[in-house]
């Protein structure tokens, strides 16, 4: 599994917090135990812990960040895939080092592949503005 993959699987943990409005903790912790979960290698398990319990921890500041950045939208109005990546995203640029280059292009990418037409174009910008 490359890092790539633990930001798919990041998403997909984002996502079901979001559907299920329950804390992302307990989201993860139930989502290694299944099929996919089982699958996340130690580099890749340690990469999705520690953002989720850094999202976890910091959403406020994520949430505020993303008002500020998203003219013309709540973030209540937005769809459950477009919140699940904004938030991975907003996170990793604010409280980690990876290159952001990196974050944008496999956001954008995860965008393409689970959104509709119009939601990289969405997060692209977004993403821009908080840059």
């Amino acid at each position: 599994m490359s890092r790539r993959a633990a930001r798919e699987d990041l998403f997909k943990i984002i996502f079901e917090a979001e559907i299920k409005e329950e804390s992302l903790v307990d989201i993860y912790s139930n989502y290694i135990t299944r099929e996919d979960g089982k699958k996340i290698n130690e580099k890749e398990r340690e990469f999705i812990e520690k953002n989720v319990k850094g999202i976890e921890e910091h959403n406020e500041e994520i949430l505020n960040e993303l008002s500020l950045k998203m003219e013309g939208w709540s973030y209540d109005r937005i769809g459950v895939i477009e919140r699940a990546l904004l938030k991975s995203a907003v996170y990793e640029l604010m409280f980690e080092k990876t290159p952001k280059e990196i974050v944008i292009n496999e956001i954008v990418e995860l965008a393409k592949k689970y959104g509709d037409a119009k939601s990289y174009e969405f997060l692209n910008g977004v993403l821009a503005k908080i840059l």
